[in-house]
């Protein structure tokens, strides 16, 4: 099977399992809303994102993992990378230790001086944290058993376990209703346990059937100082990204309460799935992405770079543009009774989104690399300083949609550093192809979808569910057809052309 044939496959079974999971999430969350109540929902946004917060040892382990498996499967052998997974699992197994011990003494502290939490609650909060610090072991322990189904492209059994995970957390959401009390206390033993189910399938799975996972309880030196070096530089920037997202919720809840809290949460979950319809293209390129660099096939990976960044795009447009338009409706058929501040945060959220994910294969192209001293370094500090920036601006009165504007600077600034980045590592990557193949052709395209759709929403005007439908139809018809004509090279007309007609 072709390279490109692996990276269509793998993309549609990404998307099947993201459809499910959307459908599912995003009922889960209206139950979930309805039977925690706005203050729980909150509660448990902000204990979560404490742990969050101080977890971002995870992202990093998990980025290394991938970059390593992905570069060395191109060129190690098995018994190789069975000692190099052997080394990250006792690694992993070790960090996972000290993470957990370093978040109780934070975070505890944090919930006793700085979180604002109703008296009657801090019990329970208490409880919530300490099972959200055991899952965090679980999913640092385990995440060299996902990154190795990632790097050998099983993405047909990641999809349906993510399914399963999102399946049995609407079930969570649901039975809910079925206890009195103590609610947030029963949904966070109900996530530990399917945290530990999930992360327990991914081990089996990967026993049973991928070779270069067999644990030989091994310990390969020189792949262990390469991926502490590696993880040592990443941490920095990784931490920098967890302390923006989940630092604004802190400032959120110390300036705003709980109700701006579970503003975020809502925001978050359509921010999220939105996300996943780009990153799941991403995913899929990913793994490829990382060994044309690894090969040298130099004009291989400047066209996955630069497709891979202009579809994902495109395919997260296709929702966010017909979305925005309608948000408030869709808030209000969605979750009766959203909460307050939830509809600015999310079209500012998804702006951030849009932009970001124009230049997430740049990132991954500079992991590729192993050199990540300066993404890390200029990146994370631009990333860094919006936290104290936005504190600064809520103590002078501004408002609380002002986090979210900063993102949107933040993420522009940050996207052209790591441009210049990515040119100093590798010199044949061609700057002015993406400028030109990407960038200009999102501004083109994305510029005239934005101009049509406020001239049809100022024309029609949603008094009802069916004129909803229609509409939302409308801007997303809009919204692909100016995608195809003006995003879509000739060449990818041509072979959408020829797959339909295979098709029929």
């Amino acid at each position: 099977m072709s390279k490109n044939k692996i990276i269509l496959n793998n993309t549609l079974a990404l998307y099947v399992r993201l459809l499910v999971a959307l459908v599912l999430s995003l009922y889960s969350t209206r139950i979930l809303l309805e039977n925690l109540g706005v203050e729980d929902f909150g509660l448990y946004g902000t204990i979560v994102g404490v742990v969050a917060l101080i977890s971002f040892f995870q992202t990093a382990l998990s980025g290394a993992m991938n970059r390593f498996l992905n570069v060395e499967l191109a060129k190690g052998s098995i018994f190789y990378i069975q000692k190099i997974f052997s080394t990250a699992l006792i690694l992993h197994f070790f960090i996972g230790l000290f993470l957990c011990l370093l978040v109780e003494i934070i975070g505890i502290w944090l919930i006793n001086s700085y979180i604002k939490i109703p008296v009657d609650k801090i019990n329970i909060a208490f409880q919530v944290f300490h099972l959200s610090v055991i899952s965090l072991f679980i999913l640092v322990v385990t995440i060299p058993f996902e990154s190795m189904l990632m790097a050998k492209e099983k993405f047909g059994i990641y999809a349906l376990i993510s399914i399963l995970d999102t399946t049995l957390k609407l079930l969570l959401a649901a039975i809910l209703i079925l206890f009195t009390h103590d609610k947030l206390l029963y949904y966070a033993i109900g996530v530990f346990c399917i945290v530990f189910f999930i992360r327990l399938i991914y081990v089996i799975y990967s026993e049973l059937n991928v070779d270069e996972t067999r644990i030989t309880f091994y310990i390969d030196n020189d792949f262990l100082r390469k991926i502490i070096i590696f993880i040592g530089w990443d941490l920095y920037g990784n931490f920098c990204v967890i302390f923006k997202t989940h630092g604004i919720t802190l400032l959120m809840n110390n300036f705003f309460g709980l109700i701006a809290v579970a503003s975020i949460q809502v925001s978050n979950q359509i921010n999220a799935a939105l996300q996943n319809l780009s990153s799941n293209l991403l995913i899929a390129v990913k793994p490829q992405l990382m060994r044309s660099y690894a090969d040298y096939e130099t004009k291989r990976m400047n066209l996955l770079t630069s497709y891979s960044a202009k579809y994902a795009y495109y395919l997260m447009l296709i929702f966010c543009a017909p979305i925005i338009s309608n948000i408030d409706y869709i808030l209000k058929l969605w979750l009766k009774s959203p909460p307050e501040y939830a509809k600015n945060i999310i079209v500012l959220m998804l702006i951030a989104s849009l932009i970001d994910v124009i230049f997430n294969p740049i990132i991954i192209l500079i992991h590729a690399t192993g050199n990540v001293k300066k993404i890390s370094f200029l990146t994370g500090t631009i990333i860094f300083l919006s936290v104290p920036l936005v504190y600064y601006l809520f103590k002078l009165g501004f408002d609380y949609y002002y986090a979210y504007v900063i993102f949107i600077f933040n993420s522009v600034f940050g996207a052209f550093v790591n441009i210049w980045i990515v040119k100093g590592l590798i010199d044949k990557f061609d700057v002015s192809d993406f400028i030109r193949t990407v960038l200009v052709n999102v501004i083109m395209t994305t510029g005239s979808i934005i101009l049509i759709v406020m001239i049809v929403d100022r024309i029609f005007h949603v008094n009802s569910f069916i004129d909803f439908l229609v509409i939302f139809a409308i801007d997303s018809l809009i919204t692909i057809f100016i995608i195809y004509y003006l995003g879509v090279e000739k060449k990818h007309k041509l072979l959408i052309k020829e797959y339909i007609k295979l098709k029929k």
